[in-house]
């Protein structure tokens, strides 16, 4: 549509990027690494501004009609096709970009600028004990959202993320509603 300008009227922003993406029913035990790997709350809970300007305007609008999603993180990044990945150096792994189907190519292209979607998707430790043996870098995230590295001589196995999955992908505005109140709430229960 125009503006009272004359100009065209900026895209909507797209989001929250949760609602765009849905886990792959044969991939439904690895969703606890998934989750992680795609930013975990804040990155299923996050939008997409096409600029500044588009952010600035999207932030003033959250202060004024939901100051509950204040802190829900706003990325920017312009309007562009869907990106193709590079091809993976693991391909008889599987990584997390397999996991999922992304509905909107903002959104995926979101995911691959600010997450971790071509990470690995591994069963546990001794899946990575035999990636660390081909000495090609990876990282990779396994059922319990466990996160495993290889950086030039550096082998590490860190805790990330939750243990179980939370339900982040699909999640509807009124989730992150909801899950930004129960964060607050928490926040202001261990302050007291």
């Amino acid at each position: 549509s125009d503006t009272a300008g004359g100009g065209r009227a900026p895209p909507p922003p797209v989001g929250p990027i949760g609602a765009h993406v849905r886990l792959k029913q044969e991939y439904s035990s690895r969703a606890a690494g998934v989750e992680t790997a795609l930013g975990g709350w804040p990155g299923a809970s996050a939008f997409i501004a096409a600029s500044n300007a588009d952010e600035r305007q999207l932030l003033r609008l959250i202060e004024t009609h939901a100051p509950k999603l204040c802190s829900v993180r706003i990325l920017v990044q312009q309007r562009e096709a869907r990106f193709k990945p590079a091809p993976s150096r693991h391909p008889d792994v599987a990584s997390v970009l397999d996991a999922v189907e992304v509905d909107d190519d903002q959104a995926f292209n979101a995911l691959l600028n600010f997450y971790s979607p071509e990470a690995l998707l591994i069963g546990g430790l001794t899946d990575a004990r035999q990636l660390f043996k081909k000495r090609v870098p990876f990282v990779a995230f396994d059922a319990d959202g466990m996160k495993h590295y290889l950086r030039g001589e550096l082998e590490a196995s860190e805790q990330t993320g939750s243990h179980t999955a939370r339900g982040l992908m699909r999640m509807d505005s009124a989730a992150v509603l909801s899950g930004l109140e129960q964060r607050q709430a928490a926040a202001e229960a261990e302050a007291a």
